[in-house]
């Protein structure tokens, strides 16, 4: 069994659910907090230093967690830092709490990369501009669609309609960008 099954039995085999569809979405942002929650209290994690990440819906759920509002605040503890890659950034209206790394294709025909430039912005759908809010970093890798870090997707395919293909490069330059990310959020290792 491989990690990625493993996190999916522990994520859904608890519901009974087999499908994330299944669960409300609202429940995804407390299980954020949840996770916190259970990793400050191991003596090996430092609280001050924990970021949240998610890709594509898991990016979606990491800005709704560090999106200023109920749930965020009802938290006594908080994230560091977020990371979401190819996140859907329409639902999201921000201010964010913390400081946030959103990467995604210019391509994305899933996830639209205008959206995020708005929610990078500080506006929403009308144009208008939000409070001050922590800095988002947007990093847009032109000619690049959605899962351009899945190296299965050498070859290109078309799912659900939407066009999903690796590039190498892109994955590079988002695995360095994101570790000089959470080194300048988080620090080094100890």
């Amino acid at each position: 069994m491989g990690l990625r099954q493993a996190i999916d039995r522990q994520l859904w085999a608890p519901r009974s659910q087999k499908h994330m569809w299944q669960r409300s979405a609202v429940r995804y942002f407390f299980d954020a907090y949840r996770g916190l929650n259970f990793l400050v209290r191991q003596q090996f994690v430092d609280p001050k230093r924990v970021a949240v990440m998610g890709f594509s819906q898991g990016g979606w759920i990491t800005l709704s967690s560090v999106e200023r509002g109920a749930i965020e605040q009802a938290s006594a503890n908080k994230f560091r830092a977020a990371a979401a890659i190819y996140p859907l950034c329409n639902p999201i209206k921000g201010p964010m709490a913390v400081p946030t790394l959103i990467m995604i294709g210019e391509c994305d025909d899933w996830t639209a990369a205008d959206a995020c430039r708005k929610l990078a912005a500080g506006q929403d759908d009308l144009g208008t501009s939000r409070p001050e809010d922590a800095a988002i970093q947007l990093i847009v890798y032109p000619k690049r669609s959605s899962r351009y870090d899945l190296a299965y997707l050498q070859t290109p395919v078309t799912f659900l309609g939407h066009h999903l293909e690796f590039n190498k490069s892109a994955t590079y330059q988002s695995t360095d960008a994101l570790r000089e990310f959470l080194r300048s959020m988080v620090g080094d290792r100890p």
